[in-house]
This record gives C-alpha cells, structure tokens and sequence, in this order.
C-alpha cells in the first residue's frame, strides 16, 4: 500500500503535502457540494499554511484538464473494446456520466496535485532555516 513520503499517498489521501498528516479540505467528502474545493487555512499538524500566495491554485486548472483527458480516453477506449456496436450518443452519454460523477473528486485531485508539485515532504518536524509561512496557533 502506499506509505507516508509518497506524493500518491498525499494525492489520494487528500492530506497536507509537507506531513502528510493534516487535512487539505474542510471536508473529507469531495461530494460535498456545499464545500467542495475548500481549503484549509492552514494544516493543522505542521501549520503550514496550504495558500502561499493569491492565485496560486489557477494553475490546479491545467492539471484537471489533464485529469480529465486521461479520464475522457479512458471511457472511450472502454466503450469502444467493451461495446464496440454502440452509438456515438450512447458513448457521448457514457463520456458526460463519467464527467459528472468523478468531478468532485477530479477537482479536489487536482488542487493537492498542484499543491504537491511545489511541496516535497518533510514530515511534521520543520528543519531549521526552512522557510516556512506560519499561522499563530
């Protein structure tokens, strides 16, 4: 299984990309519509805050473009070996349904994904001279 250290653990997991510790979201359940893409001010582990700059999760865009790309040849390739006599409406609706139901969790992916593209992780301990944004606890 995947370990702490892993980008894939902070990914799938939803959690801190410096500990892998703390929440990234205010919730857990991506389905949550109410609070979907919420962040954290901070993690609630190492402090870090998950922010380090206005406009810094724009660039998540690109990554959940890519996420759905992947996922949109996916289904098609599925539809295409798996029911090779269907209509193209039929795949299209295939194509929208998988669009629909994972795009939550497409979206809360591709947030931490960016997130950990710029963050390695360090574990809860901060190493000394480490420049790190920090929230009065």
């Amino acid at each position: 299984m995947l370990k702490k250290g892993s980008k894939l653990y902070s990914v799938i997991n939803r959690k801190c990309p410096h500990c892998h510790e703390g929440d990234f979201f205010v919730t857990r359940n991506p389905y949550d519509l109410s609070h979907t893409g919420d962040l954290l001010e901070a993690c609630s582990v190492c402090r870090r805050k998950f922010e380090p700059e206005p406009g810094f999760y724009y660039g998540g865009m690109y990554v959940s473009y890519a996420l759905s790309v992947a996922l949109g040849v996916s289904v098609y390739v599925a539809m295409v070996v798996l029911f090779p006599n269907s209509s193209p409406t039929t795949r299209l609706l295939a194509l929208l349904g998988a669009f629909l139901v994972t795009a939550p969790v497409m979206y809360a992916w591709s947030k931490v994904l960016w997130a950990n593209l710029f963050t390695g992780y360090k574990g809860v301990a901060i190493q000394p001279g480490e420049d790190v944004k920090w929230l009065p606890r």
